[in-house]
């Protein structure tokens, strides 16, 4: 069996161990069965009229979906920031890189087999929020599909991350550095919004530079594209056009979603390129 294949299987058996896995599982499940307590009280106040209600929906879907991309990156931050250094302390990966294994097969199955694990629980969160609201609303987004690859490939490009930290910071540091960046992607996409409603140059520069430097945040606006029903879309230009962190006006361009290839490679030969150089 390939040697890359055998460490990302393992690394998946290692965190299906792990309670704290099971602890995001547990809060996500409790989180859906409040949002269908939510979505069918507010499909059914009789203080909305029907359109005010086909609005509140999706409005409401995608704040609970904000939430869900943060227990997201949350989730990526906390599996993987341990997965290399907390192995060097413990001496396992000296048994393992003595043997005819090299670190980059090592580095490279453990992202593996973490991305399956982030893919795997963000398809589950969004097959399950998305059945909770059509059952309790009739709504379902336009592309679904398309709304959780961009959650999951936001969740994926903080993994990556933190599994460089990893590398080279112990546990705590490379996961609470994971999610402050992850916060700070999104703070700088709300100060680029607030520049563009106000008229700000300097603020509108913050949240474009944001969103290079991490691209989170606009992964995150593509997936809001994707929960928009038309009905959102035509009130809000009815309403100017107004800006705002939780409308994205567009779909995401070419030359941004190559960026955010390259991006990622950059930051995962860097890891590799990291665990290579680190004394074991």
């Amino acid at each position: 069996m390939n040697p890359t294949l055998t460490i990302a299987a393992l690394t998946i058996r290692e965190s299906v161990r792990r309670r704290l896995l099971l602890a995001f599982v547990t809060i996500t499940v409790v989180i859906v069965g409040l949002s269908a307590w939510g979505f069918d009280r507010l499909s059914h106040a009789h203080s909305l009229t029907s359109g005010e209600s086909d609005l509140a929906v999706p409005q409401a879907l995608i704040l609970f979906m904000f939430m869900f991309s943060f227990v997201l990156a949350l989730s990526a931050s906390a599996i993987a920031s341990p997965s290399i250094s907390s192995e060097i302390e413990s001496g396992v990966l000296m048994t393992i890189v003595t043997r005819p294994i090299r670190r980059t097969e090592v580095l490279l199955g453990k992202w593996l087999g973490l991305a399956a694990l982030l893919a795997v629980y963000a398809g589950g969160v969004c097959a399950l929020e998305f059945g909770v609201v059509r059952w309790a609303s009739g709504f379902l987004p336009p592309n679904p599909l398309l709304a959780g690859v961009y959650l999951f490939a936001e969740g994926a490009l903080l993994l990556t991350l933190a599994l460089l930290l990893s590398t080279q910071m112990p546990v705590i540091a490379a996961g609470v550095i994971g999610v402050a960046v992850f916060g700070a992607g999104w703070l700088a996409g709300v100060v680029g919004t607030l520049g563009t409603t106000l008229n700000i140059g300097a603020l509108r520069t913050v949240g474009q530079v944001g969103r290079f430097l991490l691209p989170t945040d606009g992964l995150w606006h593509a997936a809001i594209y994707y929960l928009q029903p038309p009905s959102l879309i035509a009130q809000h230009l009815a309403e100017g056009g107004r800006q705002n962190p939780f409308y994205a006006q567009g779909a995401p361009s070419w030359p941004y979603l190559m960026w955010v290839v390259c991006w990622f490679l950059i930051v995962l030969i860097a890891a590799v390129a990291s665990f290579e150089r680190r004394e074991l």
